[in-house]
């Protein structure tokens, strides 16, 4: 019987090692999704400030098409003054082109901010293009160490499960089954004591069973989760 507790342990191990396994490999996909999520953010990030540059470039084209058009006005305007009668409508001329210089002045002084803003814009476009050079080259990087590690789990997979077939055929059948039976519902199926309380759900184990536990003459189950008890003694390595 000692010889099949020992068994038991190895074949835990395996599947411990495996179920391990399997759940970093279940958890690939979902880092693959991560990496991809910050390159899609960069890039939004990357085209707003994009179409935020393009808005304020029109706005300052916009502004100086308006000022063009009110200089334009203003010599116009100025050629006009030779040309007028009477006093009257050269006093009314006149407030007009002041009119017009005012509206020029106004002009200019909101282009100066637009440059203001676009030259903002065009450092924050620099900015997040390097960003997102950056958040791409490290997106690679892991992407390829995700498929790299995928790679090594499969092998992993693979190695492992032929470790637990060849530790579940040594068993004996009873054993097996009755292991299975357990890892079934729970894990770990087996719980390694080393004092009368299951380590698995910390239930007190009957004295009788406890003395039959440390003879190893037979396979023995807490009565409480059903786990497979083995006391640490009978490992006969201090694990």
């Amino acid at each position: 019987m000692r010889e099949t507790l020992r068994q038991l342990v190895v074949l835990q191990r395996v599947d411990d090692e495996l179920a391990g396994v399997k759940l970093e490999a279940e958890g690939l996909p979902a880092r693959c999704e991560a990496a991809e999520g910050e390159r899609t953010a960069s890039q939004a990030a990357l085209e707003g400030v994009g179409e935020a540059l393009k808005a304020r470039e029109l706005e300052q084209r916009g502004l100086e098409s308006e000022l063009a058009d009110a200089e334009e006005r203003i010599r116009h305007l100025e050629s006009q003054t030779a040309q007028v009668k009477s006093n009257e409508a050269y006093h009314a001329l006149l407030a007009e082109i002041d009119a017009g210089k005012q509206s020029k002045d106004d002009l200019e002084e909101r282009i100066l901010e637009a440059m203001e803003v676009v030259s903002e814009q065009r450092n924050a476009l620099t900015a997040a293009e390097a960003n997102a050079r950056a958040t791409n080259s490290r997106v690679d990087e892991e992407l390829a160490r995700i498929e790299s590690r995928e790679t090594e789990l499969a092998k992993d997979r693979d190695r492992l499960s032929a470790a637990r077939d060849e530790a579940a055929n040594m068993l004996d059948p009873d054993a097996r089954s009755r292991y299975e039976r357990v890892v079934e519902r729970r894990r770990p199926g087996i719980a390694i004591i080393s004092k009368e309380v299951c380590s698995g759900c910390r239930v007190g184990i009957p004295p009788q069973d406890f003395v039959e536990l440390i003879s190893a003459t037979s396979l023995l189950q807490c009565r409480t989760c059903k786990r497979v008890l083995v006391h640490r003694d009978m490992l006969g390595n201090g694990d």
